[in-house]
């Protein structure tokens, strides 16, 4: 990030401290339920969404040298991600060409130099390529190069790879689609950090209700009285719209001391927590020595799955180490799991029939900007 940026934070935070304010938008907003509830609804956010966008599927660090893979199927498909033999990431659908079993069972492995199918052991390689077949000679003139895994378009960013669920698209251009924000991403060095206690967890709510604990600070004070809310400032946040993502800033009563002092220099990252929101799933809070990711994949109307974990910089190898990095990672998940009981909750909500909307406040303005980023997304 760079440093006129990290000064305006801290100079907007000051100056939101000094008034009793924060960062607002113009106007309330109001969200109807159903879209929480519908399975009209999410059966377009799933095809005109998570179908049609590059989607956050996975950590670049998984996925080290030649050979190493990823399985699973958080995006709605079968997906087999793999380091290629040219060093790049190589996406396909886990299915065998031949009569269509799942390739590849393990959740993860490495050093993979081919993968063989154990319904009948048609075997390709790992940037897809049919090997071998049993018994070639009776299927005729098979094209080899016909029958290889089908590939999904896929790429990485600051140490997340992206993968569009569309056959036959072209490789996602993250530049265009990240926008200014991957820049930034970057000179937070995160695609050399390592991935630290990663977690898959279930959850009973719809997956915009996970996203929007995110977009928004008027809840610390009260749902994380108990873990996080005695280290910031009560609803004291900057957030900047780069549609359809978006950028906050949540300040940490550490801030209070620089009330008076030049701010030239200083390091937002020791201040506060910036926050970066990835349409349509990825949240990436950054803290003062790694950050934390946060892929949200919807699962059903009322249910979605948690991809999580911390990037750090290097492999925890000693207990001083490991200790250092299992009390910052359960801060992180003890106020997680705050919000997703919290979301849950909500849901259970939805589904009495109490509201049939919902109403984002002028300070909740983020969660505004992501139902409309939705709403613009879906109309394509």
């Amino acid at each position: 990030m760079d440093q006129a940026t990290q000064t305006a934070w801290l100079a907007r935070s000051l100056r939101h401290l000094e008034a009793g304010t924060t960062d607002q938008g113009e106007a309330v907003t109001r969200i109807d339920v159903a879209r929480y509830t519908s399975a009209d609804f999410m059966a377009r956010e799933t095809n005109r969404v998570f179908r049609r966008l590059p989607i956050a599927a996975g950590f670049s660090a998984k996925l080290a040298k030649p050979g190493d893979f990823i399985t699973h199927q958080h995006l709605g498909l079968p997906l087999l991600l793999m380091r290629g033999r040219d060093g790049g990431i190589n996406a396909f659908l886990n299915v065998c060409r031949h009569r269509g079993a799942r390739l590849v069972a393990a959740r993860e492995g490495c050093d993979k130099r081919s993968f063989s199918c154990p319904y009948h052991a048609w075997t390709y390689d790992i940037d897809g390529r049919l090997l071998s077949l049993p018994h070639e000679a009776d299927f005729g003139a098979l094209d080899k190069a016909a029958h290889g895994l089908v590939r999904l378009p896929a790429a990485e960013a600051f140490g997340i790879i992206f993968v569009l669920p569309q056959r036959d698209a072209a490789t996602p251009d993250l530049d265009a689609f990240l926008g200014p924000l991957k820049r930034d991403m970057e000179s937070f060095g995160l695609g050399r950090h390592v991935v630290y206690d990663e977690r898959e967890i279930g959850l009973r709510c719809n997956w915009k209700v996970v996203i929007e604990g995110g977009l928004e600070t008027y809840h610390v004070r009260h749902a994380h009285s108990r873990t996080i809310a005695p280290m910031f400032l009560d609803n004291v946040s900057v957030m900047e719209r780069f549609a359809p993502h978006a950028r906050l800033y949540f300040t940490k009563r550490e801030a209070r001391r620089l009330k008076g002092q030049a701010l030239d220099g200083l390091n937002v990252r020791d201040f506060g927590n910036p926050l970066y929101f990835f349409f349509p799933n990825l949240i990436i809070l950054v803290q003062p020595d790694h950050a934390t990711v946060m892929i949200t994949h919807p699962a059903g109307t009322d249910s979605c799955i948690i991809q999580g974990a911390a990037l750090i910089p290097e492999p925890a190898q000693s207990d001083k180490a490991r200790q250092h990095w299992d009390k910052n990672v359960k801060i992180f998940w003890d106020a997680l799991d705050e919000d997703f009981q919290m979301g849950q909750s909500i849901q259970a909500g939805f589904a009495s029939g109490a509201n049939d909307h919902i109403t984002f406040g002028r300070f909740e303005h983020p969660c505004g900007w992501f139902h409309a980023a939705l709403d613009e997304a879906m109309q394509g």
